[in-house]
Formats: structure tokens, sequence, C-alpha cells
């Protein structure tokens, strides 16, 4: 702390949450010492007590520190950990040493899904389900200041908290990822403008995978230098973006904000892909929004927007483009199983579009996220608890593990029934014939879902290959991926238009 001090820092903060060292003097569980560092609460806090005091004797007077604690360890319904009205004892004793007390959640030691999508808010819960655990604290707490974290990306929500008295200090760290400049759009008037995190946790698991940060609808997140420091000017261009999903959009507000004459074209009647599917699902709020964002930003740029238009090969040669953009997208994957064909049986993203479809037993076929989330969906927003049949041994993360670990917690605290290892034979008007771990088995079901994957649309987005001097495959149309990565690859593409290569 005197180190940091010395290096010009305000500050200091002590993690004593998510198993860090302090947490396990904090436990009751963990604690088992019997002389005066353990037992009663006091005792447990003692050592806590001691650091801060000490930083406080060397620092001297206005150094503030912060403490960090679990408001509860999210797992005490096992018995081995301690809920909030223990939190509230333990941050009794740090009350009047700490100057501020920062509540979050979890226990890291438990390995369980809960703790740790409870620690790392995910999208399956509501905004802000972490704040009642800093609000109950701060009735307890007389001196210290009391912070709360967790998923906040909202400002009017946020401000709510701190109006209502139920924590002094609002924490982010993701949604800062996502739009570094929230305080200043705050700031100025343009809330409207925030890029709210989806709570994907991408970013996190590209730091525990790479090394590096990262966001799933920020490009320019990890490319500081790309953005700040100045590129070679880059030499105007015609540019055709086919497809507007989340690719097509990202690749033509980037080409425009370079300069380049920009020509947006969508079959369909409205921009976003077949992601639109998934914009009444609750915890989607956030894609859904971030699609209207960039709907709006659209509307505000130089893009000429075509809907309701499907390039052919002759009418994009007839636009003389420079340079293409193929972004035509995937479509899903029909795995060849007898009765595939039956009335019955319908894509994810019919189920997404129309829940209705749902009816009597439902049993969905693949455990990627398509599948998983849609059991998720359906069993939390109707009660319907759907059959998952995967045949791999677990949810396909897709990459993803921080995601895939709240996807489980999900389909824990549901008790969504999930096969692996099981592969599907047959389909009738009964259910589904499968090979199962230890033989046959019959799963009755009277709607079936197809969540098998998604195939690329290569051959439609080669057939423009030729059709302009320069051309770019992004998204699913070149390998079948996530949105990271469709955002991240239209970006880059998009930047470099005109730079390194002349007409």
């Amino acid at each position: 702390a005197l180190a940091a001090k010395h290096a010009g820092f305000g500050m200091v903060a002590i993690h004593a949450a998510h198993a860090r060292a302090f947490q396990h003097w904090f436990s009751p569980t963990e604690n088992r010492r019997t002389d005066k560092w353990g037992g009663n609460v006091e005792n447990r806090c003692r050592f806590a007590v001691m650091a801060i005091d000490e930083i406080h004797r060397v620092c001297g007077k206005g150094f503030p520190v912060e403490i960090r604690i679990s408001g509860t360890e999210v797992f005490n319904i096992q018995k081995d950990g301690y809920d909030v009205n223990e939190a509230c004892r333990i941050a009794e004793q740090l009350d009047g040493h700490a100057d501020i007390i920062n509540v979050s959640v979890g226990n890291m030691n438990s390995y369980l899904p809960e703790s740790f999508s409870r620690t790392h808010l995910s999208m399956f819960y509501p905004q802000g389900r972490n704040v009642e655990y800093a609000s109950e604290i701060k009735k307890h707490v007389k001196n210290a200041y009391i912070g709360t974290a967790g998923g906040l990306s909202d400002p009017y929500f946020m401000e709510e908290v701190l109006a209502a008295g139920k924590a002094d200090i609002i924490y982010m760290a993701r949604v800062l990822i996502c739009d570094p400049d929230l305080p200043n759009k705050i700031r100025t008037g343009r809330p409207e403008e925030i890029r709210k995190c989806m709570r994907c946790n991408q970013c996190f698991n590209e730091v525990i995978s790479h090394g590096e940060l990262a966001c799933a609808i920020n490009p320019e997140a990890n490319h500081e230098r790309e953005v700040f420091y100045s590129l070679p000017a880059p030499q105007k261009q015609r540019v055709l973006i086919i497809g507007a999903g989340i690719a097509g959009m990202q690749a033509a507000l980037t080409a425009s904000e370079n300069g380049h004459e920009v020509i947006l074209c969508e079959k369909s009647g409205e921009l976003g892909g077949k992601i639109l599917c998934e914009r009444n699902v609750p915890f989607k709020l956030r894609l859904h929004q971030y699609i209207q964002q960039q709907k709006a930003a659209i509307a505000k740029a130089n893009i000429d927007l075509r809907l309701n238009t499907e390039v052919t090969p002759e009418y994009a040669e007839n636009e003389c483009p420079d340079t293409i953009i193929a972004a035509v997208g995937s479509e899903p994957i029909t795995p060849r199983i007898p009765g595939i064909e039956a009335n019955h049986v319908y894509y994810a993203a019919d189920v997404f579009n129309d829940p209705k479809l749902a009816k009597g037993k439902v049993a969905i076929l693949g455990a990627g996220f398509v599948g998983t989330e849609l059991a998720i969906y359906l069993a939390g927003e109707f009660g319907i608890k759907a059959d998952i049949i995967e045949m791999l041994g677990e949810v396909n993360g897709a990459g993803n593990m921080c995601h895939k670990t709240a996807v489980i917690d999900m389909l824990m605290q549901h008790d969504i029934p999930t096969h692996f290892n099981t592969k599907a034979i047959e389909i009738n008007d009964k259910g589904i014939k499968c090979a199962g771990p230890e033989g046959d088995v019959f799963i009755e079901a009277d709607t079936i879902v197809i969540a098998a994957g998604m195939k690329a649309n290569q051959e439609e987005a080669l057939s423009f290959n030729k059709c302009a001097r320069m051309f770019y495959m992004i998204g699913e149309c070149k390998t079948a991926s996530n949105i990271y990565n469709a955002t991240g690859a239209a970006y880059t593409t998009a930047k470099f238009i005109g730079r390194y290569y002349r007409v």
C-alpha cells in the first residue's frame, strides 16, 4: 500500500471476496482456528482489521482503504458458506476501519456454476441482482461508504440505486470495456447512445483463453493503437455490402466512418439478420438494444440502405463496386435422422420467434448455446422443461467457457433434463428413439426442435467473388461462429479498405 502511495495512487483496495485470502478467514466453514483468529466473527475478522489499520498507520490520513467482501457466498444452500446475515456481521467488524466496503458476491473455491455466474453476473439474471446485499449491509454500517457491483449498465437504474440509499458507490468493469465513453455520454446528456454490456462474458473468456481483453459488440476493445494512432488515409471506394445482419451492419458503419461510399443491401425488410428471432427473450434484451442502436446509427450515417433487396451477381456487377463485402450469414444444419421432416419438428429460430409452437412435451436436438438458451427461455418464461439431447458429453461452449458456466447454472436451476452422449436415431409422432450411453432409450416428445448448429453460406458468398476487384467474406458466411467474431471481422475488414490497396 505504501509503494502504491509513493507511485502516486490516491487510495488502495483490498480484495477480500471471491475466495481471495481474507475471505478464508471470514468464513465460519473454512476458518477452524480455535485461537484469537477464529471462532466468533470478531476473531475471524481480526486479521483484516489489523491489516487495514496498519495501512492507515503507514500511509497516513487522506489515503482511503477499501475492502471488497462477498455479501453472500451464494452456495450456502449446501451449508458450506455464509449468507447475507453473516456478511452484515463481518461488515460491522470492518466498519470504522475500512473507508469503503465494496460488496460483491460468491466464492470461487466452490466451482459451482451458480457461484461463478453470480460473481460475474450472467445475462440470465436481472440487472442489479446483487444490489440487495449491499443494501442490507448498508443498514448495519455507520461509517464506511458502501459500494455495489455486478452487471450494472443502465444509468437510470444506477441513479435509482444511489437515490434510494441502497449504496453509495457503483462499480463497473465489463460495461466500460463495452463502452469506455459511458461516463462522458451520461455527462453530456446522451444516455441513449450508451452501448450496454450484454453480460455474455466474452471479455472474461478472452482474458482466460488468450490473455487479452475483448468485447463481443465493441470491436475497438484491445485495438486502441489502430483506433487512436493515425493510419494511412484511405482512398475513397464504392463499397457494396451484401447482408445486414450483425456483421453487415458493423462493416457498413465502419466503412462509412472512413469516408467510403457505402451501399448496404438486405433481402429482408429489416436490419439485424437471423438473430432477430431472439428479440423477445428477456436475457437477450441488451443484444436487441445493441441492434436498435446499430439501426439508428445507420439511419444517421451516409449509407445507401436498400431493404427488400436480394443481390445477385448480375445486380452486384451493375452497381460497379470497387469492393464487395459478403455477409450473407448461415443456415441451420438439418441432421440426417429418419422422420426429421415431420410436421411437429421445427428449427430453434422458429420456436424463438413463436414459442406457442412448443406444445406438450418438448425435446431439443443439440446442447450448444442455441439449444440450451432456448431450453432456458422455455423453462423460465413458459414453465416448459424441454429434454435436451446431445451427442457429445457436455454443453458445447463454442469457445466461451464463461458463458458456458452461466448456461450450466441455469440448466441446473431450472432442472432441465439433459441427455449427453446420446444420439437421435429416429423420430416418430410419439418422440425420439435414441442411442444412449447405456443402450437404446425413447424420449417422449410432442414437439421436436432442431438446434444442431449452423452451416456457413459460403457458396452464396463466393458467387460474388469476381464481381469487384476486392472481395471479402465476413461473419457466418465464412465460418459459423459468434457475435464477437462477426463484429471484429467486420470492423477490421472495413477499417482497412482503400488503405493498402489502390484501385
